[in-house]
Formats: structure tokens, sequence, C-alpha cells
């Protein structure tokens, strides 16, 4: 089957009712399929759904009428998008590409070199460096490896990521842990300790329990480094009047950590 372009995708759903939809946005996502956004008018799908058969569609169309509520309609259309056998191969197409860029990527970088779409400054990759030995030793008794953490002045919502891989080779691993560079601004002390720690707990479960989530094994690690088991941050955070703002301002460090380098 050809593939189809958002607009002929947006009269295919149209012609099955969907006549609130205003827009279909194709995206190469590694984990979201589908969302609706702005009050249900706009689709996105992930891009294996351009080469999707007729019932596909009439199960989007059903959706995209009940605008995403959780009714049993809804509920069986959504589990026929998840289940259409023609997703599985390319989200891991798209997946596999996305860790080969980003293991290419980090390859090219060393310690005080600049990584990819990293927007922290050599004192802020030192200062985050000592951050993330000091707490694995105080919270998370020393278990973790060394893994790439990098400034993102990109993120709007989020306050930071990780970014979970699998290689033959070596099993589990971690490409990425990122933070968003509001995080570094003065009044963000709290919430930057905060999130490092989650996200840390991250990692702790991918690497030894094999998840990637705030389930069971998540929160456990989360209650040992004694943070909160929770999915989302709900305290105001201090953040830039303008996203093209750059920010240079490298924290203190723990005091505890501040007395050993003295």
């Amino acid at each position: 089957m050809r593939a189809r372009s958002s607009e002929d995708t947006l009269r295919e759903l149209k012609s099955r009712g969907a006549r609130r939809l205003k827009q279909v946005r194709f995206r190469a996502n590694r984990s979201t399929i589908w969302s609706l956004t702005q009050d249900a008018t706009v689709l996105n799908l992930h891009v294996a759904y351009r080469r999707a058969p007729a019932s596909i569609l009439d199960a989007f169309a059903t959706i995209v009428r009940g605008r995403g509520w959780r009714t049993n309609a809804v509920r069986d259309a959504s589990d026929r998008v998840r289940d259409w056998p023609g997703l599985g191969p390319v989200m891991d197409a798209v997946r596999k590409s996305h860790s080969q860029r980003r293991r290419e990527a980090l390859r090219r970088c060393s310690d005080d070199n600049e990584i990819t779409h990293c927007c922290a400054t050599p004192e802020q990759r030192r200062y985050l460096r000592a951050l993330y030995r000091y707490l694995n030793r105080t919270r998370f008794d020393g278990l973790l490896p060394e893994v790439p953490v990098r400034l993102s002045n990109r993120m709007s919502a989020s306050l930071g990521h990780v970014i979970p891989a699998v290689d033959r080779r070596r099993g589990r691993y971690v490409a990425e842990l990122a933070l968003n560079v509001d995080l570094m601004l003065e009044g963000n002390g709290a919430e930057r300790m905060d999130t490092l720690v989650h996200e840390m707990a991250h990692i702790a479960d991918w690497l030894f329990d094999g998840e990637y989530g705030h389930g069971t094994t998540w929160k456990k690690w989360a209650r040992h480094a004694g943070c909160r088991a929770e999915s989302k941050y709900d305290r105001p955070v201090v953040r830039r009047r303008r996203r093209t703002q750059r920010v240079t301002r490298v924290p203190p460090l723990p005091v505890a950590l501040r007395r050993r380098a003295a």
C-alpha cells in the first residue's frame, strides 16, 4: 500500500465522520503511537500509519469522534490500532535509527567537549558530573555507571529525561540523561536535585530491573534514593523569560561535596 500524505489521511478520516478534525500530523516517535491535541482537532500519528489499511482508519475515526475519551468504543479502537501488525517493524526501525544517531554523537564527545544538542558550558558539565557522582554515591550506593549528562534548552514542560537503549554486546545501557537548562537558574536548587535523583532512579530501574516508566520497580528505586515516587513534578519551577535566553549559571555544589573537595 502506498504511503498516504497528511492531507490524504485527513480527508479519509473526515469521510468517516471525524468532522471536527482539522489536521493530521505524522511523527517518527519511539513510543507514542497517537495523540489528540488542541481540543481534539489535531491527530498526531506515528509514521507507520501512513500505510495503515482502511480498518485502522476506521478505528482512528472512532477515536477522534470520541475525542479520546475512554468509552468502550474508543478502548476497542485503541486496541486495534495498537495491535496492528504493521506498527511494530516501523517503530523498531525508528528506535534503531535514533539509537544509532545518538551513539554516533556520543562517540564523538569527550568529557570536556560539547555533546550534540547540549547547551551546557564546560563549567556546567563539570558541575553535573560531580553532582551525578555525589548522588550516585550517597543515594544509590555507587551502583550506577557513568552516563552522558547534558543540559537541554529545548524542553518546555519536561524537566528531564533518560534515554534507555539496548546493544547486542553491552546489553541494556543508558544513552543519555538530559536536564532542562531552567533547573540551573537561581531558586531551583531543590527542584534540580529532585529531578536528577528522579532520572537516576529511571537509570537504576532500566539497568537492574529492565523496566522503564513509573511502575512498581521505579517507585522502589525512587523511595530508596529518597525522592518522591511520583511521575509528575507539581512544585513551581523558576523559568527563563525567553526560551532563547542562554543560561550559564553554575550552582553551588552540596556542602558535603564542597567539604570533600576542600
